[in-house]
Order: C-alpha cells, then sequence, then structure tokens
C-alpha cells in the first residue's frame, strides 16, 4: 500500500497503481514533456527548437525593474496575522502564493502546532461552505490546501502527528457537508468547479463518512447527463474525477489501517450504493468518443474498485462484466475492464465463471505488436506494432552498435556482471502510437506515465512511435536512451535494480547517474559522444537557474524531470573534461563498492573546483546550441553495398591496427548479416589510467577512418571498443578490442529511398518559395512525395511551392515511398522572417523616461537607437479595446550589440507586464493580452555593446496616427431625423462628415460619438450655402447633459471650429442649432480617438430597446456594438434558434462599467436559463438551447457609461 500523500507521477486519468512482481525503471521521457490528451495535466516545450532567450520565469537582464504581481506569503507571514486575518486573506489570495506550503520547517511548525488555529480554520471552512456561491469560492480552494499541507505535514512529521489522527481529521467532516448542502454545490461557474475539486482533495487528506460519500452523488449525475455539453472543460472533469479518486483513497487508507481485506465492516459497507450506483453508469457507456474515453475509464475502475462496498457486490460485478460486450474489442476501455476482473475478481464474472485473462491479453498483444523481428542470432527481438516502419527498427539495431561501442570504452567492461539473468535476450516493444502505448499497463502490467519503461527484470523495455507532435524526443533517441540502461544493468552495476548493494538504503544514490549518463550516451557516434541538442535546450538560460555539483549529485526522482538535463551536463562534462572522476566513479559500481562512491560523491559536491568547471561547460554548452544536432544513425546503414568475404574483412581491419591473431564470427539478423572481430591490443607503455585510455580512443577512430578510405561502403556500419584493461608483467596494458559491422544484406532488406531537399534555409512571410526533391533516388521506383511544412500544411507534389504566413523556424519533413511500401523520411529547418512594415518614423530625443515618451500609432515602423550614453527608449501607445498586441523589435545593425524591452501599464510604471518571448532572427517579439483599455508604454533599452540600432511595429488595436484622418478619403452622410434630442441622436463616426440642415421647423439637430480614449477632440461646422446665416455647436458628456463641456473658439471663412478635451473614453454629444432664423444647409466634422465605422460584420444597437417588445432582433456569429449610461441601463436583444446547439456568450466590456447578462427564453421571461461571468472585462457563458425564440439582456450595475461590444456563437 502507498502512503498517504506519495505523489504519483501521472494517472493517465484513471488513476490506479499496477502491481508486479517484477523490478522496474522508468527512463526516458518524462510525461511532461509529452503531449497527451483528455484531462491530463500536460507541457509540451520543444526545447530542442527553442531560442537562447530569457523565458517567462526569468527576469529579463539589464534593467532594475520589477514584474508585476509577485507578492508571496510566507508561513512566517500566516504566524503574525490573526486567526479572523488568515480567514480573510484565504479570499485574497491563491494557494500558490503560499511560498512554503507543505514544507516542513520552524515557521510551519509553528503554525500547525497551534492546534486552535487548526481547528479555527476548519470552524472557518464551514462557515465558508454555506456562503460561497456560483462566482465566489469564497477563499474555500485556499483554505483547503492549507489545511491539506498540515495533514501532509503531520503524516511526516512527529512533531504535527496529532493532525495525522483519524479523529482529528473527522472534524472536517461538518464542514465537507456543509459545502454539499450549499444550494450551489453544482456543476456550473468556476467557483462551484473549484469547491468540488477542493471537496475531493480534502477527502483525500483528511477523511470522509458514508454521508459525505453519498451527497457527492447529484454532481456525478449531472456530470453523467450534462457532460456532452462540457468536453473540454477540464476544471469540470478534474471536479468529478478528485471526488472518486480522493473518495477510494480515504476508503483504502482506512482498510489498510485497519487490516480489513474483504470491504466488510467498515463505515462505508452497505452504505453507499447510490455513490457505487452512479459511477456504474460511467463504466456502463458503450460509445467511446476522444472526449469520453477517460471518464468511462474512471466508471470501470472505480466501480469495480468500490463493489466490496456495495450492498450485493455482484451488481457492480455484473457491470464490468457487460464492458467486455458492449465496449469495441481491443479499445483501451476494453482491456481496462479485462485488467479489473483480472485483479478485482480473480479472473471470474459475477456469476462465478472462469474467464479465460490470459487468452484476452495474448490477443491484445497479437493485435497491438503483430511484427516481430529479430537480430544477434535471436540475442535481440523487437515486437512493434504495424505502423512502426521497418526501416526505423532497423535503424534502431544499429543504433544501438553506437551506443554500446561508447558505452563500452568508456565504462572499460563488456563482460556480463552476472550470467543466466533474463537480459541475456533482449526485448523491446515498441507500440504504434502513445495512445496505443495506454495498452501497457494491462498487456504486461507496467506503467504508462512516461517515454519508455526498462524492466530489468524479464530484460524487456517499452516505448512507442511518436510525432514531433507528441513528443519533443525521436523515437531513437528514445532507444539510445532505453538501451543505455540496459547496459548499465548488464555491464554496470552489480544485481537488478532496487535489489543491489547500491540501493540499499538510498534506492536513489545513483538516480542521477543512471538517467544523467543515459541522456548522455543517447549521444553517441561511431566514433564519440557529440553534444544533444535536445538536452542542451533544457539548460535554463540563466545561469542562477542550473544545478550546481552538490545538487545534481544528490538529485533523485523525487526532485522532479529537471535533474535528466543536468545529469546529462554533468555526465558531458565529466567525459570532456574530467574522466579521473567518471572513472573513478564507474570503477566503485563495477567493483560494488558503495562506500567509496558516497566518498567521492561527497568529495566532489564539495569541491568548488568541481562545481566551477561543470558551470563552465553547461555555459559553454549553451553558448554553442545552436552548432548542435541530435546525435542520429546516418543512412549508410540503409545502404545495399557489394559482397565482401569475412577473410577480407578480417584482413582489412588487422592492417589499420597492425592486429594479429584476431577471430571473427558471423551473426544473422531478419535483414542482414553480421561480423564481430575480437582481438587483443598492447599499449608499448603504461602512461596511466587517462592517457592510455585517450590513446585507445585515438587509435581506435583512426582505425575507423582508414577503414572509411578503403573504399568499401560497408565500412561506413563499423563501430568499434576497447575494454578490460590489465597490466601485464613488463608493465605493458592490454586491452580487448571488438569491432562490429555490416556483413551483407539478405532478400529480406529493400532499400531505402535515398532522399535530396533543396530549398532555401531563411525565407519571409508571405513569399513564395521553392521546395525541390529533385535528386532523390531509389533501387525501384519512387510512388509517392509527402512533404510537411510545419505549418499544418501539406504537399503531394515532387516539387512544390509554399508560402508561410507567419514568422518562425519550421521544421520541413519530406517522407518518399517506394514501389515496395518503404518509406524514407528526411527533415530540415527553414526560418521565416517577420518583414516590418509601416510608416517610417523615427524617435526624438529626449526619450529616457515616461514623461517624455515618443506616441506610437498604428501603421508606424519607429526607427531608433540606443548606446553607451542614451541607453534606453521610451514610447507610448494606446490600446483602443481589449485583444492582443503584438510587439516586434529587430536589431539592425550586424555588430554583437543587443537590447531587450519591456511593456508597462500607465496605471503602474514601476512594474513591467511584459518582455519579449520569443526570439527569430535579429527580432525579439512577444503578443501580450491586453484586458484593458489605455495607454501602454514601451521601454527599450541596451544590454551589451556600444550602440545598437533598431526598428519596431505594433500590431494590434491600437490609436491610428491623427494624421490618418487625412490619409483616408472622408465618407459623408447624411443627417436622420427626428435627432431633435440626445435619446435620438445621430452617430458620427471617424472620418465621417455629416451634412443636413437646420430651419425653422428644425432649429436642432443632435448627434453623438463615442471617445476611445481622454484627449482632445476638435469639431468643425461649415456653412455649404457660404451665406450669412449664423448657427453653432456646443457639445455635452454623456454624464451630464445640462452643463455643455465644449464650443466653437474660433471662425474660419464660413467655418466655425473648437477643440475641447474629454478627460475619459464615453459618449459625447454635439448638438448644432441655428441663431438667425434663416434655413442653413450645413456640413458637420468630428476628429479625434473616437471609434470607427462599424465593420461589415459589426452591427450597432437601435435605441430604445430596454424592454422585451422593443428588443434589437441580431443574428448569431454578428459583432453587437452597444452603449449604457445613466439614462439607458440596459440593452435587449432577440434572436431566433433553428436547431438544437451550444451557445458561447461574450460580453466585452469597452470600458469601466458593471456590465451582466442573462438569457431568457421566450416561453418564460421571468426566470433566466443562464447568465455569465466575469473573465477578466469579458463576461462569458454558454448554454445548451432548443429551437425557438431567445432575449439576451444586457445591464449595468456600476459605472456611468461606456461601451460594450456582444457576439453569440
Amino acid at each position: 500500500m502507498k502512503k498517504k500523500f506519495i505523489k504519483m507521477l501521472c494517472s493517465v486519468a484513471i488513476g490506479c497503481i499496477i502491481s508486479t512482481s517484477y523490478i522496474s525503471k522508468v527512463y526516458a521521457t518524462p510525461t511532461n514533456n509529452t503531449k497527451i490528451n483528455s484531462n491530463e495535466t500536460s507541457i509540451s516545450e520543444d526545447s530542442s527548437k527553442s531560442k537562447r532567450i530569457p523565458s517567462t520565469n526569468s527576469k529579463p537582464l539589464g534593467l532594475n525593474t520589477t514584474k508585476a504581481n509577485t507578492s508571496k506569503y510566507s508561513f512566517s507571514d500566516l504566524n503574525k496575522l490573526s486567526n479572523k486575518e488568515i480567514l480573510d486573506l484565504t479570499s485574497k489570495i491563491k494557494w500558490n502564493d503560499i511560498s512554503d506550503l507543505f514544507q516542513y520547517n520552524k515557521d510551519s511548525y509553528a503554525f500547525y502546532s497551534d492546534k486552535d488555529r487548526v481547528q479555527a480554520l476548519i470552524d472557518g471552512l464551514y462557515e465558508k461552505a454555506s456562503t460561497y456561491t456560483s462566482t465566489d469560492d469564497k477563499g474555500i480552494d485556499t483554505l483547503v490546501e492549507i489545511l491539506r499541507s498540515g495533514f501532509y505535514l503531520g503524516f511526516y512529521n512527529d512533531s504535527l502527528k496529532y493532525l495525522n489522527d483519524r479523529s482529528f481529521q473527522d472534524k472536517c467532516i461538518p464542514a465537507m457537508i456543509a459545502i454539499e448542502n450549499n444550494k450551489n454545490f453544482k456543476l456550473g461557474e468556476k467557483g462551484q468547479d473549484t469547491v468540488i475539486n477542493a471537496l475531493g482533495k480534502l477527502i483525500g487528506n483528511a477523511s470522509c463518512n458514508a454521508e459525505v460519500v453519498n451527497k457527492t452523488v447529484p454532481i456525478l449525475e449531472q456530470y453523467y447527463r450534462e457532460m456532452n455539453k462540457y468536453p473540454k472543460d477540464k476544471l469540470k472533469a478534474d471536479a468529478v474525477y478528485s471526488l472518486m479518486k480522493e473518495i477510494n483513497y480515504d476508503i483504502l487508507q482506512y482498510t489498510y489501517d485497519h487490516n480489513i481485506r474483504d470491504g466488510k465492516n467498515t463505515p462505508w459497507s452497505s452504505k453507499i450504493d447510490p455513490f457505487i450506483n452512479t459511477i456504474s453508469k460511467f463504466a456502463g457507456i458503450s460509445k467511446v468518443t476522444e472526449d469520453n474515453g477517460w471518464i468511462i475509464n474512471n466508471g470501470i475502475y472505480y466501480t469495480s474498485k468500490f463493489a466490496i462496498y456495495h450492498s450485493n457486490p455482484s451488481i457492480p460485478h455484473s457491470v464490468i462484466d457487460k464492458c467486455l460486450q458492449i465496449l469495441p474489442a481491443y479499445s483501451e476501455q476494453y482491456y481496462i475492464a479485462v485488467e479489473r476482473i483480472k485483479e478485482d475478481f480473480n479472473c471470474k464474472d459475477s456469476k462465478g465463471n472462469v474467464i479465460d485473462i490470459d487468452k484476452l491479453l495474448e490477443d491484445g498483444k497479437k493485435h497491438y505488436l503483430p511484427k516481430t523481428y529479430t537480430f544477434d542470432n535471436g540475442k535481440m527481438i523487437i515486437k512493434a506494432g504495424d505502423k512502426v516502419e521497418e526501416s526505423k527498427i532497423q535503424k534502431l539495431y544499429w543504433a544501438s552498435k553506437e551506443v554500446q561501442s561508447q558505452f563500452h570504452r568508456i565504462i572499460g567492461n563488456d563482460k556480463p556482471l552476472e550470467s543466466g539473468n533474463a537480459d541475456d535476450v533482449l526485448t523491446m516493444v515498441i507500440y504504434n502510437s502513445p495512445k496505443e502505448y495506454k495498452l501497457n499497463r494491462t498487456l504486461y502490467g507496467y506503467s504508462v506515465d512516461n517515454g519508455g519503461i526498462y524492466i530489468e527484470g524479464i530484460g524487456t523495455f517499452f516505448t512507442y512511435e511518436r510525432t514531433p507532435e507528441e513528443s519533443i524526443y525521436s523515437l531513437e533517441e528514445l532507444f539510445r536512451h532505453e538501451f543505455t540502461h540496459y547496459l548499465q544493468g548488464r555491464y554496470l552495476v552489480p544485481g537488478l535494480f532496487n535489489e543491489g548493494d547500491f540501493y540499499k538504503g538510498n534506492s536513489g544514490r545513483i538516480t542521477w547517474f543512471e538517467e544523467g549518463s543515459a541522456e548522455f550516451f543517447a549521444g553517441s557516434t561511431r566514433t564519440s559522444v557529440l553534444p544533444r541538442k535536445s538536452m542542451v535546450g533544457g539548460l535554463s538560460e540563466n545561469p542562477k537557474e542550473r544545478f550546481n555539483a552538490d545538487k545534481i549529485l544528490h538529485s533523485k526522482y523525487d526532485d522532479g524531470w529537471e535533474f535528466y538535463k543536468y545529469g546529462y551536463a554533468f555526465s558531458d562534462y565529466m567525459y570532456n573534461n574530467n574522466k579521473k572522476l567518471f572513472s573513478d566513479l564507474v570503477s566503485t559500481m563495477k567493483n560494488n563498492d558503495v562506500k567509496g562512491y558516497e566518498n567521492l560523491i561527497e568529495n566532489a559536491s564539495k569541491d568548488p573546483n568541481v562545481n566551477k568547471s561543470y558551470q563552465n561547460h553547461m555555459q559553454k554548452l549553451v553558448d554553442n546550441y545552436n552548432n548542435y544536432t541530435i546525435p542520429l544513425v546516418s543512412d549508410d546503414y540503409m545502404k545495399k553495398y557489394s559482397n565482401k568475404s569475412l577473410n577480407e574483412i578480417k584482413s582489412d581491419i588487422e592492417s589499420t591496427m597492425n592486429l594479429t591473431n584476431s577471430q571473427i564470427t558471423k551473426e544473422s539478423s531478419q535483414y542482414f548479416d553480421t561480423y564481430t572481430l575480437k582481438t587483443n591490443y598492447t599499449l608499448d607503455s603504461n602512461k596511466g589510467e587517462i592517457d592510455n585510455w585517450n590513446c585507445m580512443d585515438n587509435k581506435v577512430n583512426e582505425s575507423l577512418e582508414k577503414l572509411n578510405k578503403l573504399g568499401w561502403g560497408g565500412y561506413k556500419t563499423v563501430t568499434a571498443y576497447f575494454s578490460n584493461p590489465k597490466v601485464n608483467s613488463h608493465n605493458q596494458v592490454e586491452y580487448n578490442v571488438v569491432f562490429h559491422g555490416l556483413l551483407t544484406h539478405n532478400k529480406n532488406f529493400n532499400e531505402a529511398p535515398t532522399i535530396k531537399l533543396d530549398f532555401p534555409k531563411e525565407a519571409n512571410t508571405d513569399e513564395k518559395i521553392k521546395f525541390s526533391s529533385e535528386g532523390s533516388t531509389d533501387d525501384g521506383k519512387i510512388v509517392s512525395y509527402s512533404w510537411d511544412f510545419g505549418d499544418n500544411t501539406t504537399s503531394s507534389e515532387k516539387n512544390p511551392i509554399h508560402i508561410y504566413k507567419n514568422p518562425g523556424t519550421y521544421t520541413v519533413k519530406l517522407t518518399i515511398t517506394d514501389d515496395k511500401g518503404l518509406k524514407a523520411e528526411k527533415t530540415s529547418s527553414i526560418t521565416i522572417n517577420k518583414v516590418l512594415k509601416g510608416n517610417i518614423v523615427s524617435e526624438k530625443e529626449d526619450n529616457n523616461d515616461f514623461t517624455t515618451a515618443n506616441p506610437v500609432y498604428l501603421k508606424d515602423l519607429v526607427n531608433g537607437s540606443v548606446s553607451s550614453s542614451d541607453n534606453k527608449d521610451t514610447f507610448y501607445f494606446t490600446v483602443t479595446k481589449p485583444s492582443d498586441i503584438t510587439i516586434t523589435v529587430e536589431k539592425i545593425n550586424k555588430d554583437k550589440s543587443e537590447f531587450n524591452w519591456l511593456l508597462f501599464n500607465d496605471e503602474d510604471k514601476s512594474n513591467y507586464i511584459a518582455f519579449p518571448n520569443k526570439e527569430l532572427g535579429n527580432q525579439l517579439s512577444n503578443t501580450v493580452k491586453i484586458d484593458k483599455p489605455g495607454k501602454y508604454y514601451l521601454v527599450i533599452y541596451k544590454t551589451l555593446g556600444e550602440k545598437a540600432d533598431y526598428r519596431f511595429n505594433i500590431e494590434g488595436d491600437i490609436s491610428a496616427s491623427p494624421k490618418d484622418d487625412t490619409d483616408k478619403d472622408e465618407l459623408v452622410i447624411s443627417e436622420k431625423e427626428d435627432n431633435n434630442s440626445f435619446d435620438k441622436a445621430n452617430r458620427v463616426c471617424k472620418n465621417q462628415s455629416v451634412i443636413a440642415t437646420l430651419d425653422t421647423n428644425d432649429p436642432r439637430d443632435t448627434y453623438y460619438f463615442d471617445a476611445l480614449t481622454a484627449g482632445n477632440i476638435e469639431v468643425t461646422m461649415e456653412n455649404t450655402d457660404n451665406n450669412s446665416n449664423e448657427f453653432n455647436w456646443l457639445a455635452y458628456s454623456s454624464d451630464n447633459t445640462n452643463n455643455y463641456i465644449g464650443y466653437a473658439t474660433k471662425r474660419e471663412g464660413n467655418k466655425i471650429i473648437g477643440n475641447f478635451k474629454v478627460d475619459k473614453p464615453g459618449r459625447y454629444y454635439i448638438v448644432a442649432y441655428k441663431t438667425s432664423s434663416n434655413k442653413i444647409n450645413y456640413k458637420l466634422n468630428i476628429k479625434g480617438d473616437i471609434d470607427n465605422v462599424p465593420k461589415n460584420d459589426e452591427i450597432y444597437e437601435k435605441e430604445s430597446n430596454d424592454s422585451f417588445e422593443t428588443a434589437n432582433k441580431i443574428m448569431l456569429n454578428t459583432t453587437v456594438l452597444g452603449n449604457l449610461n445613466g439614462k439607458d441601463v440596459r440593452d435587449i436583444y432577440s434572436f431566433d434558434i433553428k436547431e438544437a446547439k451550444d451557445l458561447d456568450i461574450k460580453l466585452n466590456n469597452l470600458n469601466n462599467l458593471g456590465l451582466a447578462w442573462n438569457l431568457y427564453k421566450e416561453s418564460d421571461l421571468t426566470n433566466y436559463i443562464a447568465y455569465g461571468s466575469k473573465l477578466g472585462n469579458t463576461i462569458v457563458g454558454n448554454c445548451h438551447v432548443n429551437p425557438g425564440k431567445y432575449y439576451l439582456y444586457v445591464y449595468k450595475y456600476s459605472g456611468n457609461n461606456g461601451n460594450y461590444s456582444l457576439i453569440i456563437k
């Protein structure tokens, strides 16, 4: 039984622990580097393709400023607060704002040792449980994590053991029930879903009873009914999963503590039937989709696990029986049911009949792994899916020889440490895809929360084929890593994994070495070990964030996945700069000298010179990142060569090193025959271990180079190593030397096509680029070409033309298939640069601070420079509405000078809100989500060199230059009567002029415009008859239509002109009126930062629309623009639905109003059926609707005047 709080690396959405009779090593690609579907947490970052720029977790270099919102709390801070202050604080912060949560230290001890405080927190949770709402969790999530942290520390630390007492944990049960009794205890808005998730987690770390369990049934029932409404809603899925998982966990813990195996005599026995029956509904779903597969998995798993607590266990048991009848054969869900019948029901159905589980499992293995390949006279066997290309299988074999050659050179041993082990025959199992790999949990019984797993006890490792989108590591890289673990277990570390002396007392003693050196040896070639770009790319750009020697030399699996990369770097450091330490560590392992190893680690971890050299080596790796590749086997292994006899080969190899008495043998594999030549070589003098090694390494590599020059292509497949050194009676050092290579291909071998790729390494966006495969050949006929341009577009042409729309570095892959079905592929990268465009503008000094910032407008291309004497330039721009803003700054000069940039909000000039997160060529860019319109500042500053010239533009919804008003054609519109009052005002937009008439019957016209920002407005009223008739105009704010704020101040011929300032965004009015008795024809124009003419797909509300009877009719997928103010507090819209569908409703707050919306159906205008939840400046929501007429009711609850946009999809 796993102890509480032991964190599983992954749950693959069913959270089960697989027990096996073998010891396993989990190695290779960490799950967080592999993309996984469903509701599993997954982070994918292609470090092999990333550019060397500061990560978003790092502070930008070179400017003394800070990132916004970095305040944190610690237990030291919490200890200073009263219980009430702590409870109030939980409503204002997130749990991860507490820096040392779940960490044992003097402050956390002081916090949790106060029993009255912990009880007060539990009481506070009870109070919050009755007051949380659909949109506000009242800090329950944070408070629950504080309590869970206490229970966690109580489990591991005797000084807080009262927190691990179940009777104390039971004190949380009233609060749990109060949560469940709250009317908002249902799936819905974020606040509700968060509380449900928190409840589940609290159950897992505290306790529960039958009442708590049964009161979760409405949540499970609701999810069962409605899961098709929110298939991608991870928060809801997590909430449901949390309940099932944590209830099971608490019950298991109780039965473990009380040694109960049969499910009887527990607080839940025969008391939670409703809960179990509801879970079984998920197991009964027969139609499996990409979205519901995970919940079916959980339904099967937990129905099976909870069956023994049912009043009639045969009922849930029969549900699992039925799964084998209704689920698709060979599906993941089918085999989870098989697995549960085996594990939980002793291979019997609910009626007691024995089910042949072994046959079902064998059928599954044959289905998913129909191919078997043998190599080296049966000493290597690969079982693979039918979609794993045969050419890749062959390359894996050759990759093993490259890794083996370098491993034996460095380790110095090629004799198995123990004889008769299962690894005398190495078996590899390779599934078609990550999805199919999940079946390995059932078919073979091993974990699948990894990129690969080596089971030393059976000499087998398991992995899967993957696409670049699914993993940053290729199949061959993964294979090389896993093959190294096979070599480690066989030739380096005595005893089985977790059983030998090196694992006793400290199972993680050599973890860093096993994983780090496996990543290192994965870079093996025929002659050396090269840096792997995919590994170096994972090292932090910031030296302060890298592991030091002490940290890496003591890293274990519990420390996360980062140590793989730093262990790799330490192995590479030893190989290149400290072979003595590498050799000494290896010697202690081969000799089973645990004490000697620990002494080496202790000394090395404290040696400042070791750490300094390690840090310097990592910096060198990082600096040369762009010069590295990913070592893989060459195409030379996949070519046919003329036959050569074993004697000829033996003679050629002996001649390259003056060898005698060598022995050569032939091995047979499925596609070819190979040879192994073994001999001895003696160095004339003993110059010491490291010099001897370097000498032999050079001699063997010189031998390989001489073979390359002999003309026979098969010699390009030769690998060689030296091992087992010993000193003879003449103080000479004798080595065993082994050569291995291709002898001949047999009839099963089909030579892969040779691919030639031809296209430019760099190009620009929107440019036609020619891609060519001319020169590609095959021993038969090429029947198809398949291009993947890396931007989700493909082509089947031989020589296509392609256009990239977005800048970036793309991996282009060409796959060629010959007439025998054999595929070959080749990849190469192309960098697409962004060409900055716009109206050229030069910076104007002095612009070194916020007060002297230069303005930047839409379509500006700004040129500037920073230097030692002028190290900072500041610019400002105005965002007109919530949107994504892209800032791209390009360095113009080609020297080594460098700069960076930061973005600030006008409301907080002390804390930056963004900096570049992409570097492409000489461009630093970032697309920043701006939630609030207003003024923003861009600061460009020098970080290196004397002077850096730059240019930049800003794309998105920002203000256009005032000059743009004259650049565009003026649109003349006519007034529409009646517009004699504010509520009937005509709208005027940017670049519009209104022609209108005033006369005795119509002495006044009213217009409105929407100002996007605070600033200056200019109004021109022109007498188009050019006579002496008099007129005037006044300006008003919608906040106060009794007092004007502007008027005409000058006359130019037949025009009257005035300027006035608006102090905030919003709606304003112009009232034109005549002051003489004659008729007047006039033209009115308004200039300033005001709203544009609506786009074709935008419409404006039409007043009055403040009742259901006067609702504006709108269409789906059309943007509606509206305004609310002191006199117009609501707008109502109607729309028709012709077929059942899910609606997504988004209301964007363009100013500072408090906005909300409700959705009504025509048949019931009293009770709304949906409402919006605030997400930044957007009020969002969704609802499933049936055919009929619906009304959307938009209203303001705070603020004076403002605009909004609305769309229903």
